[in-house]
């Protein structure tokens, strides 16, 4: 099943497609539609698809001590395995589906050789990139200068629709196992983080959550004021996995090729 024109306009990796560009990817493109728990790509795959996630949730996994130990979970609207697609090289991390998901699924190949043809369309892809590598940045600072009950509060306030409302009250995602991947900590410190928070007055109760402070709750997390950005909130280009960035930007001055110069120089 093709995922559908305006499906793939809608995305922004793809905003600098001419209509006829956009209808030549439809034609090389599947929408696929996922359960949970279904491999998605495993570590060392040589990556020939790119992924796009629309809806549902992805876990990032590594091996450590022969387990696929999680890393990380991807929530819609984002690119899956987006730098060994575009450097068509093997994956560091394997991927595999929370819940039930759909996918945009292009062949790589196809998709770099779109770009190599016309430069200007790697563009938006080296917008993703280079957002994605401030985003790692600010993750590795949070991992370094927040406790995981800092890194808690900000995630569940990134879960609130209304801050006006109080108290406010929301249902996790997905299970506390996989929340503790996302916010980079083992799920023993992820119960203290959430014993930490009841000081603040947060509550949970079978994966539901009551905020009964949200000012409290943002001044433990040590935020200054509310963060668009916070919990799942996707970039406007995405997300790449952990540690791939650079190289993927890398990649794209390579797809631009002398263009590149007079991008940064300009």
């Amino acid at each position: 099943m093709r995922p559908g024109i305006e499906t793939l306009a809608a995305l922004p990796l793809f905003a600098s497609f001419s209509g006829a560009q956009i209808a030549a990817l439809n034609g090389l493109a599947d929408l696929a539609r996922v359960g949970p728990d279904e491999v998605l790509f495993r570590e060392g795959d040589q990556i020939e698809e790119l992924n796009i996630l629309l809806a549902g949730f992805v876990t990032e996994t590594h091996v450590q001590a022969g387990e696929n130990a999680l890393t990380d979970v991807i929530a819609p609207v984002r690119p899956i395995g987006f730098a060994s697609a575009m450097l068509g090289a093997a994956s560091p991390t394997g991927a595999r589906t929370i819940t039930s998901a759909r996918l945009v699924v292009i062949p790589a190949a196809e998709l770099r050789a779109m770009i190599r043809a016309k430069r200007g369309l790697a563009l938006p892809f080296l917008d993703h990139a280079l957002a994605s590598l401030r985003e790692q940045t600010l993750d590795l600072c949070h991992l370094k200068l927040r406790s995981s009950a800092q890194r808690l509060a900000e995630y569940l306030l990134g879960l609130i629709e209304d801050p006006e409302l109080t108290p406010a009250r929301f249902v996790l995602p997905y299970e506390k196992r996989f929340l503790a991947a996302k916010i980079g900590c083992s799920q023993e410190n992820l119960s203290r983080a959430f014993a930490a928070l009841r000081r603040v007055g947060v509550g949970t109760q079978q994966g539901i959550v009551i905020v009964r402070d949200i000012a409290a709750l943002r001044a433990f997390a040590g935020l200054a004021r509310p963060r668009d950005a916070a919990g799942d909130a996707a970039p406007a280009a995405g997300t790449t996995p952990r540690g791939s960035a650079a190289v993927t930007v890398s990649l794209l001055l390579g797809l631009l090729g002398g263009f590149s110069t007079t991008l940064f120089l300009s």
